[in-house]
């Protein structure tokens, strides 16, 4: 005959620990929101974009530009630049360190994006509009799903996810409704980047 062993104390604490976290539907501890939040400061340029480059006491590098579907715009002297994927700022020292050679003093450039055309999010599962939406800004998780609608009643916001795919690879982000909006956590109210999928179960 099989005899099963109960658990030990210590692995029984653990296990109904665990399983309270689930009853609750409480987020995995020690998710680095400060981190995701710093990634997503600043808006990453994409195709379709306008951008307007001023070039101080420079007529000729001072353009309105269109972010080809290549990622590049085109500028006198300089030629082709990569812009997708980059800030407006770090674009705006690669065209001021590219266009130096060409002039006695170094020109003092600031970029800036006029047009916004390739910012799009994703809303799925138990929202009332569910689907793709391309917001003239930045939008944050609360924001974008006041975009869908707000809930079906059979949501479970407490256990929406962040789907992301970016530089440092595709990965879930919690977010915990009752937290943000009950407790006025924010951490968690995360400025959501370009092609992330918010899914709601």
């Amino acid at each position: 005959m099989i005899s099963i062993r109960p658990p030990s104390p210590p692995l029984l604490a653990a296990l109904l620990f665990a399983a309270l976290l689930t009853a609750c539907g409480a987020r995995p501890p020690g998710f680095d929101f400060e981190a995701e939040r710093r990634t997503t400061a600043t808006y990453a340029v994409g195709p379709g974009d306008v951008l307007q480059v001023r070039a101080w006491k420079n007529d000729a590098l001072s353009q309105r530009v269109t972010v080809r579907p290549d990622g590049f715009v085109t500028l006198p002297l300089i030629g082709d630049v990569l812009v997708e994927g980059r800030t407006v700022d770090s674009v705006g020292r690669d065209i001021a360190s590219r266009a130096a050679k060409f002039y006695t003093e170094a020109p003092v450039v600031a970029v800036e994006v006029a047009e916004l055309h390739s910012y799009r999010v994703y809303v799925m599962g138990e929202v009332t509009r569910p689907g793709e939406f391309t917001p003239k800004g930045q939008v944050t998780v609360l924001q974008a799903i006041a975009l869908a609608g707000g809930f079906t009643r059979f949501a479970a916001p407490d256990r929406i996810v962040i789907v992301r795919r970016d530089a440092q690879g595709e990965r879930r982000i919690p977010f915990v409704y009752a937290q943000v909006v009950d407790k006025g956590d924010l951490r968690e109210n995360l400025p959501l980047q370009s092609n992330d999928t918010l899914v709601v179960p």
